[in-house]
């Protein structure tokens, strides 16, 4: 019977080794999401969508958010108060300051502006500092416009570079 018993035992390590040397060193016991976690592949790319902000224009980048698209209302910008950087952002705006070329110093207090930034997808509007804490509020910083259209001050034509319509064929009088 021992010689059964041996046996046996040898059957049972002789069928366990293949799959122990086929294994890699250190993967016992670990998951497939830890597996995928640790091999060195980079997290998915977040895409970046436009967000259309609607709102005032308070001066020195910050306008009062009242509407906007889907992505501004999921944000919670609505009712904040948002600083913009607007260097790099096509404006669309009149001529108000009397400097030649279109800046941001055209933009009026009180201004209804549309404005629009490239934003990772789901970004939220920052949380306001609770009051007490003893920490002072951290500014948020300024969000990048892509473009700034002024509806209370839009570009106005010269009436130079305006294309003439063409005249209307008189009509002849009908006899």
């Amino acid at each position: 019977m021992s010689r059964r018993k041996i046996a046996v035992a040898l059957g049972v390590a002789v069928l366990a080794v293949p799959g122990a040397a086929a294994a890699k060193p250190g993967t016992m016991g670990v998951t497939k999401q830890e597996k995928k976690a640790s091999n060195g592949t980079k997290p998915k790319k977040v895409k970046s969508v436009m967000y259309v902000f609607k709102g005032v224009y308070q001066g020195a980048g910050v306008v009062t958010v009242a509407k906007g698209n889907a992505h501004v209302r999921k944000g919670g910008y609505v009712g904040d108060d948002v600083t913009f950087d607007f260097a790099k952002a096509k404006l669309v705006v009149a001529e108000t300051d009397g400097v030649a070329g279109v800046t941001a110093a055209d933009l009026r207090v009180g201004d209804a502006l549309l404005v629009q930034a490239r934003l990772p997808r789901g970004t939220k509007a920052p949380e306001p500092a609770a009051a007490g804490t003893g920490s002072e509020a951290t500014p948020a910083a300024a969000i990048v416009a892509r473009k700034v259209v002024d509806k209370t001050h839009p570009p106005v034509e010269d009436a130079d570079e305006a294309p003439e319509a063409p005249e209307a064929p008189e009509s002849a009088p009908v006899s």
